[in-house]
């Protein structure tokens, strides 16, 4: 039974990794732009399974807890890494919410990304770090059964904030990319629709 819940527990984890990690590469070729239809829909599929992952992931990770403390109801709550990995699960679960009712319409709008205010765009790019390095490290804490009695949970989260910062400032970066590449985009267009009436007006002199 445990086995079986083990592996539900994996898959779940598994899959939803997998699809955040299509979505990035996704979302990053569209350079903050509009979505395409076709693009729209995978996304809308993608998070709709992300979400069934979530819920099971809960689900089986509940059970193992319950398990974990029948068998070894004198220690087994004492490993802060269960802790820490609950708290990260939370973050997760709530930056999910976050995701789906703010992140989410503001990249499939048909503005794009970059179509939104300044804020928006800072919020979304921050709540999908928060999405990567939470899924990640979560899955990272499922199997670092060294860390089970050995470490402390602040340790951990130093390490998960650590590595929330280090995503914000790629974030950060990536979405810089972004707008300095529409800038350039929409000048050069500019520049083009100048040209165009100059040089149609010297074909009738």
């Amino acid at each position: 039974m445990k086995t079986l819940i083990v592996y539900a527990h994996l898959l779940a984890a598994c899959v939803a990794v997998g699809l955040l990690l299509i979505q990035d590469l996704a979302l990053a070729k569209t350079r903050g732009g509009r979505l395409s239809d076709s693009a729209v829909r995978e996304l809308t599929k993608a998070a709709d399974i992300m979400f069934i992952a979530l819920v099971l992931l809960w689900i089986s990770g509940l059970a193992l807890v319950l398990l974990g403390y029948l068998e070894n109801p004198q220690q087994y709550l004492l490993n802060e890494k269960l802790w820490a990995k609950f708290t990260v699960v939370s973050v997760l679960t709530v930056n999910g919410i976050a995701l789906h009712y703010f992140s989410f319409p503001r990249v499939i709008s048909t503005r794009g990304l970059l179509g939104q205010p300044s804020v928006d765009q800072v919020l979304v790019a921050l709540t999908g770090a928060v999405s990567s390095v939470s899924w990640l490290f979560a899955c990272y804490l499922g199997i670092a059964r060294p860390w089970n009695y050995a470490v402390d949970y602040s340790y951990v989260m130093f390490i998960y904030s650590g590595l929330l910062v280090c995503a914000f400032i790629v974030a950060g970066e990536v979405l810089r990319g972004m707008r300095k590449n529409q800038t350039q985009m929409t000048t050069l267009s500019e520049r083009i629709s100048e040209q165009l009436p100059v040089n149609a007006s010297r074909k009738f002199d």
